[in-house]
């Protein structure tokens, strides 16, 4: 009868088997612990980085900038923001620009530079409109779509720029960045 017996482990074999399997761990728990720590680096960094947020204002909300500045513009101004956008426990800086104008009857008009056939930021004539068109203002470089000085489409869409609603507080103007109003 050949019975089998289990193999008889050295004291040395023992220790170096512990050995190793406690170095694993401690390396798990480490790198678990370094990994934390640069997440919570990057968040910091992030938020350090972020615009300053309007006492009670959501992220997605923008100064656009005096209302004063904005009532006195002709024609039209390419304005820059920065909104800190809140996910859970992220925070992402977003960039963009809005181009702010007079409407025909002379009221603020804030419009988004986002084309709404495909997208593309439009862009305001660099030289004079061709003759036939004087009322041409911004032109979409994806693929032509021309727009007149308060966003309405003149050719190629039918759906002239989105606007966005001022929002007026404390002598600022502000806009909802999340909540474009698209035109019919």
């Amino acid at each position: 009868m050949n019975e089998r017996l289990p193999k008889k482990i050295t004291r040395r074999a023992f220790l170096s088997s512990s050995a190793k399997v406690a170095l694993g761990v401690a390396g798990v728990l480490l790198s678990s612990a370094g990994m934390i720590y640069y997440g919570a680096s990057r968040v910091k960094e992030r938020q350090r980085h972020a615009p300053p947020k309007v006492a009670g204002m959501p992220g997605n909300i923008v100064k656009v900038g005096e209302s004063v500045t904005l009532n006195a513009i002709q024609g039209f101004e390419k304005i820059k923001y920065t909104a800190t956008i809140q996910d859970a426990w992220v925070a992402t800086a977003k960039r963009g620009f809005v181009y702010v104008t007079r409407s025909a009857q002379g009221e603020l008009l804030i419009l988004s530079p986002s084309c709404t056939h495909l997208g593309c930021n439009v862009e305001p004539l660099k030289e004079p409109p061709p003759a036939g068109k004087k009322e041409l203002y911004f032109l979409c470089p994806c693929h032509g779509a021309e727009f007149d000085k308060s966003g309405n489409a003149i050719g190629v869409v039918t759906q002239g720029l989105d606007t966005y609603e001022p929002i007026l507080s404390g002598g600022f103007v502000y806009i909802d960045i999340a909540s474009p109003l698209k035109r019919v």
